[in-house]
């Protein structure tokens, strides 16, 4: 396999004169984890022969020395210490070391044993071990509101709090901003009124100002209006809603919209959809819905936030104490970084019990989707038919029967100058529901990739071949209501977004600072309140969260 470094983990002396000279090419460190991982020193000279330089275990793994050295330089601070902070700093040290090392070296694996002595300390004077209380010192940090989490609601949050001056210091464990990891990544996700739900459609209807604010602030267009169509079977009310009950919600509210009687109709009006013809489908289309640009929306409303949010990436946070000196909330992160907030929001996703529970906070009835999709190819004068569209249909064994389509706009990511692609996916779960992370599979299932395959051969024919696919988490309540509420005097909490939070955006980070600012909500929270019977796992026997008294 190829490589950059080259981490020998507990293989003394694996690498033998045969094994250096069979190496793969392009590797530029040998970084030891352990004792020496060369067999005899003709090794390691086959090994500097081919480029390759070698950061000795004493720089790079010199972690028990270290330890001791505070231990030894300041025993009180040594046995109170987190653990994080101790790693970090090592971390830090380990880091630099071998940075310096490869400096003074000049980048040449001949130089790195003379110049050792240039990096590592002498035995005169204080033991390294002195400076740890000033490194936890100089990487600790305050500030009014600590967000935690880098997708969607984390950013809007930070972006709403900007607004009134609240300074706010966002984590995000992964390398980016919605990181591929979560669900607030891609190219697109669908904003709409049509909804079976009066509520949810008024709520969009005061996103959409929002979004402009956004938009007018970033500079850049986030939201491309594109319509939508809903269309299929008349199936019930899903988690999308339905087709007759978004006819009806649209038709109280007076919003504009076309009705399908049957499937012939809506094959006339999108010659793409060839497939409804004579099915027993009808269909409501919303002209002014359309698409978010995900991933640049959130990194929009993060921009947005300007100096008033400090993103700090690749931050994982390992404890959450809520009940810090002086009602503080305290968070230290996997790189031994303290931060202390006047208050913290949680939003996680699907990490949001994993967090909580590190804050000894009650969790919440949470379940994680394992929710596929897929680009496919199309050609370009074909594109421009096929519309943003969501199908319903009646559940068979594990098709759950909610298929959606973007138009070729929405895949921006995906460049090609011959070609155009259409993003394909599904609104129900890949096996059962998870309760956490941990064995969530980003690689999906083949059998709900055939049932893609097949819905697109159905009802888009002139669609062709799949390039790609992939597998999101989707963090779900059972009424589909997200999480927005306090979990504490000093924590809110966003969750449960169940595949529908996206639209709403910079709404919910208006929802989000009112529960910390005590100002009044922009929408009724009571529906998303933590303490309903269907998300709270802190309920006494009546009903009501239980209180200590």
């Amino acid at each position: 396999t190829e490589c950059d470094f080259l981490v020998p983990c507990a293989n003394s002396l694996a690498i033998t004169e045969e094994v250096a000279r069979g190496f793969p090419e392009g590797i530029k460190y040998c970084v030891g984890a352990t004792n020496s991982p060369f067999a005899n020193e003709k090794a390691k000279e086959i090994f500097d022969g081919r480029g390759i330089m070698h950061i000795p275990e004493s720089i790079s793994s010199a972690g028990a020395i270290l330890a001791d050295s505070v231990e030894w330089s300041n025993i009180n601070l040594y046995q109170i210490v987190e653990p994080a902070k101790m790693y970090g700093w090592i971390r830090d040290i380990s880091r630099e070391k071998a940075s310096d090392l490869a400096g003074h070296a000049n980048q040449e694996p001949h130089y790195v044993e003379p110049n050792l002595k240039n990096v590592v300390p002498s035995r005169e004077g204080a033991p390294v071990g002195k400076d740890f209380e000033k490194w936890i010192e100089d990487n600790s940090s305050h500030t009014e509101t600590l967000i935690v989490g880098g997708g969607l609601a984390g950013t809007a949050t930070a972006f709403s709090l900007a607004e009134k001056g609240i300074r706010s210091t966002l984590v995000e464990q992964g390398s980016s901003l919605s990181p591929p990891t979560g669900s607030s990544n891609g190219d697109s996700r669908m904003y709409r009124k049509m909804y079976s739900s009066e509520f949810f459609s008024k709520m969009q209807a005061q996103a959409l100002d929002r979004w402009k604010d956004v938009e007018r602030k970033s500079g850049i267009k986030l939201l491309q209006e594109n319509g939508l169509l809903f269309y299929g079977e008349d199936t019930g009310e899903t988690v999308e809603g339905s087709v007759l009950g978004a006819k009806e919600v649209m038709e109280n509210l007076n919003l504009p919209h076309k009705f399908y009687a049957t499937g012939d109709e809506i094959a006339d009006a999108y010659p793409a959809l060839e497939g409804c013809r004579g099915k027993p489908y009808s269909g409501v289309c919303e002209d002014t819905a359309g698409h978010i640009r995900a991933s640049k929306a959130c990194q929009a409303m993060a921009d947005g936030a300007g100096d008033k949010c400090d993103v700090k990436l690749n931050s994982r946070i390992v404890s959450l104490d809520a009940q810090g000196e002086e009602g503080k909330v305290v968070v230290v992160t996997e790189n031994g970084e303290t931060i202390t907030a006047d208050n913290a929001v949680v939003s996680a996703g699907a990490w949001t019990n994993k967090v909580l529970e590190s804050a000894n906070l009650p969790q919440l009835k949470l379940d994680i989707w394992q929710v596929q999709w897929a680009h496919y190819e199309v050609d370009t004068n074909v594109a421009a038919s096929i519309p943003q569209a969501f199908h319903f249909r009646k559940e068979n064994d594990i098709d759950g029967g909610l298929y959606y389509v973007f138009p070729s706009s929405a895949t921006e990511s995906i460049l090609n100058d011959k070609k155009s692609f259409v993003k394909v996916g599904v609104d129900f779960p890949t096996g059962e529901a998870l309760s956490d992370m941990s064995s969530f599979d980003y690689e999906g299932s083949q059998d709900v990739l055939e049932l893609i395959d097949g819905w697109v051969k159905e009802h888009l024919p002139s669609v062709g071949k799949r390039i790609d696919s992939y597998c999101h988490p989707y963090t779900m309540t059972e009424d589909s209501y997200f999480v927005m509420d306090k979990v504490a005097d000093n924590v809110a909490v966003f969750s449960g977004g169940s595949g529908r939070a996206f639209k709403f955006g910079p709404l919910l980070g208006d929802c989000m600072a009112s529960l910390l600012t005590g100002e009044a909500a922009p929408v009724d929270l009571a529906p998303f309140s933590a303490s309903r019977a269907v998300v709270s796992t802190d309920l006494d026997k009546t009903g009501q969260r239980a209180v200590s008294l």
